[in-house]
């Protein structure tokens, strides 16, 4: 999840929620982004579930999902294939969060 707005740009992965009480926890992965914890209460859930009910943009999103996955994994398999013809010295590549 990727918030931006004019205080912030931050890049959430989240790591597990939890229900504490009447609000909803969600904890972002601390190796991966800032340590963060979102409260949810009901009423923020009421509030988004009525915005994303009307929202066309979330249906056409919704119902797009599947043809993202599969679009997704057809292209995994062909950068695996590309991966394989590759020189080893290409293909040992450190990993950077920041990319």
């Amino acid at each position: 999840m990727k918030v931006v707005s004019k205080l912030v740009d931050l890049e959430l992965h989240i790591s597990h929620v939890e229900k504490r009480g009447n609000q909803l926890l969600v904890y972002s992965d601390s190796e991966r982004s800032i340590p963060t914890t979102i409260h949810i209460d009901k009423n923020d859930v009421i509030s988004i579930a009525k915005v994303l009910i009307g929202s066309l943009g979330f249906w056409k999103f919704l119902f797009t999902i599947p043809l993202m996955y599969l679009g997704f994994r057809k292209n995994e398999g062909v950068s695996m294939i590309q991966e394989k013809n590759k020189p080893e010295s290409e293909t040992k590549k450190e990993w950077d969060p920041w990319e």
